[in-house]
């Protein structure tokens, strides 16, 4: 069983949001965007949080914003004389799910939507309550003097919830069966330390503990019983401090027939559930307390014991072991890489998808930031929240690739997307370009051409070392990507002069600009920009030079160098200096980038990238 499609409905930053979800599900987008409130809304119907029973009746802020704006402008138009053309807002939530097991089935089965009960819907809805007279509050509202809509009150204390399965509002679900469908939310402000410490009823770590068969634990039971036998009736030191206390409260405090003046030791509480609060974990070689752990290690710790509780309470279940019934689980992890070491991250995501696949009675959620999270799981059950105008929208990575014809695209992206490269999914514009040498030089022709950086407008350079750019082109051609230029070379005195133009006949469109050097190399599209100015003869010649006799300092030949500053009247031949570089083109490209760091204004920026930037914004 799992929860396939999810529907927002007036719930904080979702005005109306619909996507799908998958057994494992990755999302990701940038801050703000709305994946806490997302996971929050599922938790307003699976949660079992006390914190949540509460959250349920929503405060004012909880509803949409722009909504809310909207309601009150319609209470504040006094054109409006109906008032039944004024609705008030309401915040819905629901979930569809399928795949049932014979048990499962059995708990959902009066929230079915189809007639052969294979899918069924659970709604939340927070919504005025039906004695509330909407036209008399709208009445007196607009009795305000100076009425404007921010002057408006909202009636939330006028609104309820209900949570009810199918589609008949009036069959609200029973709260036992929906306790036996769980939500746990590992939030992002997470308190591992405090959970990993069995010392209320509501820690994680006592949870474990506690469930299990009390009677599991009589033999330590037994043995702290007599321990306490024994420093009642052996410690001397103990009974001299026991008398001398006694004697002091005889002095200090009266008493009475029903008051003993008397106290004693107890080593601890005769119940099971108090000598469970005394445990706490330790870890590591040298095991220490999680207290003094660092926090990288007991947010590991955290999700490994929550997730050993369920793949354990199943197999209790099986063997009718377990005292407290859970036919299915939603776990929710907000930002798995918090205080984790890059290492730590990509072995974190590496594992974390193996666990929970194939359990019916599981289904794990995770948001991040990590670019090392992203690279490590599966490209097909990564989700992108992104905006668009006012709305949140969603997308799947892989949406609109074929398994089978798209299959050589897929496996390429799942093998080479490392961390650097999967940025891309975190952006919005993207910049595709050969090697390394344009990489490192594009955050500087791009401030040069459009006055801005590249992460004001969102936007990241992707090297596809090479010339796979169709590989990545398929992805942004269905994708959420706003534009998308390529920057390559034509490889006009190559056998694979074609490709350039194919490429460009293929994905050219108002979303994506194909951009061929005019030359047949990048770097000497560069040179021809630079090889001379006109209003100061030479200037920008001699910054090449410089930086190409910086660049072959350590290879001593710059013999050539000196035949081109002597002839500081004619431009730079093209081909000669691109043989002189040809070997160097990161050094190279390195020096310029020190270069442009010094002026921005010392280097041209080639034509067509001129162009392709001007596109991109």
């Amino acid at each position: 069983m799992y929860i396939y499609k999810l529907k927002i409905q007036n719930y904080r930053n979702f005005s109306s949001l619909e996507l799908e979800l998958k057994p494992f599900t990755l999302i990701i987008g940038e801050n703000n965007i709305g994946k806490t409130n997302l996971l929050n809304a599922i938790g307003l119907i699976f949660s079992q949080e006390i914190t949540i029973f509460k959250k349920r009746f929503l405060e004012i802020d909880d509803l949409n914003y722009d909504i809310v704006k909207s309601f009150k402008e319609k209470v504040a138009n006094t054109s409006i004389s109906n008032p039944n053309e004024i609705e008030l807002p309401i915040v819905k939530i629901e979930v569809f799910i399928k795949d049932f097991t014979d048990e499962q089935a059995a708990i959902v089965a009066d929230w079915c939507i189809n007639r052969e009960l294979t899918e069924a819907k659970i709604v939340y809805e927070f919504s005025p309550q039906v004695s509330f007279r909407k036209s008399e509050w709208i009445q007196k509202q607009r009795e305000r003097t100076n009425l404007d809509w921010q002057s408006v009150d909202f009636p939330i204390d006028a609104y309820e919830y209900t949570i009810y399965g199918g589609d008949d509002t009036s069959n609200r679900c029973d709260m036992y069966f929906l306790r036996m469908l769980k939500m746990e939310f590992l939030d992002a402000l997470r308190d591992a330390k405090k959970e990993l410490v069995a010392n209320s009823d509501s820690r994680l770590l006592y949870k474990i503990l506690n469930r299990k068969e009390l009677s599991n634990y009589d033999k330590i039971k037994d043995i702290l019983g007599n321990l306490t036998k024994e420093l009642k009736e052996d410690n001397q030191n103990l009974k001299d401090i026991k008398e001398d206390v006694n004697k002091l409260l005889d002095k200090v405090s009266l008493a009475d027939a029903n008051t003993l003046n008397e106290i004693d030791f107890d080593f601890t509480s005769p119940e099971t559930s108090e000598i469970l609060k005394k445990l706490s974990l330790t870890y590591g070689s040298n095991p220490i307390s999680v207290e003094r752990n660092g926090l990288g290690r007991n947010n590991l710790l955290y999700i490994s014991l929550l997730l050993s509780q369920i793949i354990e309470e199943e197999e209790m279940k099986a063997e009718q072991k377990i005292r407290d019934f859970t036919a299915f689980r939603f776990i929710a992890i907000e930002e798995p890489e918090a205080h984790l070491h890059p290492n730590l991250q990509n072995h974190l995501a590496e594992n974390i998808e193996e666990i929970g696949s194939g359990k019916k009675h599981l289904q794990l959620i995770l948001t991040s930031h990590s670019s090392h999270i992203t690279s490590k799981l599966s490209l097909a059950n990564t989700l992108v929240l992104f905006k668009e105008g006012n709305n949140i929208k969603s997308h799947y990575i892989l949406n609109g690739l074929d398994k089978e014809e798209d299959n050589e695209s897929i496996n390429y992206l799942a093998k080479y997307l490392d961390a650097t490269k999967s940025t891309m999914f975190f952006s919005r514009k993207l910049i595709l370009v050969e090697g390394i040498a344009e990489q490192l030089l594009m955050p500087k022709f791009f401030e040069k051409v459009t006055g801005k950086t590249l992460e004001k407008e969102n936007c990241t350079v992707i090297n596809v070392n090479g010339v796979a750019f169709e590989h990545f082109l398929k992805v942004i051609k269905n994708g959420f990507f706003v534009k998308c230029v390529v920057f390559t070379d034509s490889d006009a005195d190559k056998q694979t002069k074609n490709r350039a133009p194919e490429l460009k006949t293929e994905y050219d469109s108002n979303k994506i600009l194909v951009k061929i050097t005019d030359k047949t190399t990048f770097e000497k599209d560069l040179i021809e920009s630079n090889k001379t100015v006109t209003k100061v003869l030479g200037k920008n010649k001699n910054i090449l030079l410089d930086i190409l006799e910086k660049t072959k300092q350590k290879t001593r030949t710059n013999q050539s160098i000196e035949k081109y500053r002597e002839g500081l009247n004619s431009d730079i031949d093209i081909d000669d200096f691109f043989t002189e570089i040809k070997k160097y083109k990161s050094e190279f490209a390195f020096n310029l980038l020190d270069k442009m760091n010094e002026d921005l204004s010392k280097i041209n920026v080639p034509t067509y990238i001129e162009n392709g930037l001007i596109f991109l914004i």
